[in-house]
């Protein structure tokens, strides 16, 4: 048997509950868990490419180029030997991938104790003297033909003339590109000597500017008397590489 008492105390215990479940605070939903932090990357290595070339190697011929140019040396009767490669300890951007030593740059026409350059340096000054140098002489007094170069510096390791000795700039002659010429050695006559010849009026003035203008159908550079101080003694034929093609004629 159930007592009254028991009853009433059970309604009311259950009326009570649930309010107070509403006088509690809601319960705070438990923090998401962070993901761990990811190891810091290392920062990457630094790239290095390959070192780039020394210049002298960056100007070597293919076999095919290299065999087409000795081809035209053997049509102009150029007498030449063929060098082992030139390097420098000091410079290693100085040197001549495939040297040759010219001795006639044509049959008759002596370089005057021989002078080593790149053979595409020897085939424009082949066809230089060929077809410019040969025919402008005969226009001299007395029609002389040229029979030698007296020749200045050919190859040499060193900076270009009249750059600055902070940052200077390596000379063409440093890579076989460049022949100096001193003066003509003509037959029967007196060597004709590069100088300043401004408005003398005469055949030997009228020669060399004709010889040096004829220069520049060969050579990216040509320079000689009234260029600079440096080159009032000679005509300085190179073969610099330009953007474009661009030659440098003074």
């Amino acid at each position: 048997m159930i007592r009254p008492g028991a009853i009433l105390l059970a309604l009311t215990l259950s009326q009570a509950a649930p309010a107070a479940a509403q006088d509690r605070p809601p319960e705070r939903p438990a923090p998401a868990e962070q993901p761990a932090a990811a190891d810091p990357q290392p920062d990457p290595a630094p790239v290095f490419g390959p070192p780039a070339p020394p210049r002298w190697f960056g100007l070597r011929e293919t076999d095919q180029e290299y065999a087409a140019c000795k081809l035209a040396l053997s049509f102009l009767g150029t007498v030449y030997s063929e060098e082992a490669a030139i390097t420098d300890p000091d410079d290693p951007d100085c040197g001549i991938a495939r040297p040759i030593r010219v001795d006639r740059i044509l049959p008759d026409l002596t370089l005057e104790g021989g002078a080593v350059m790149r053979c595409d340096t020897a085939r424009s000054l082949g066809f230089w003297a060929r077809d410019f140098l040969r025919p402008a002489s005969l226009m001299l007094p007395g029609a002389p033909r040229v029979m030698g170069l007296q020749l200045g510096t050919t190859y040499e390791c060193r900076p270009r003339v009249g750059t600055g000795a902070d940052q200077p700039k390596l000379s063409e002659h440093a890579l076989g590109n460049a022949v100096d010429i001193a003066a003509f050695v003509l037959d029967g006559a007196e060597p004709l000597a590069v100088q300043p010849r401004a408005d003398t009026g005469d055949m030997a003035e009228a020669f060399q500017r004709t010889v040096r203008a004829a220069g520049c159908l060969f050579f990216t550079t040509v320079l000689g008397p009234g260029s600079n101080e440096a080159h009032d003694d000679h005509l300085h034929l190179d073969m610099a590489a330009r953007r474009g093609g661009w030659r440098l004629c003074q």
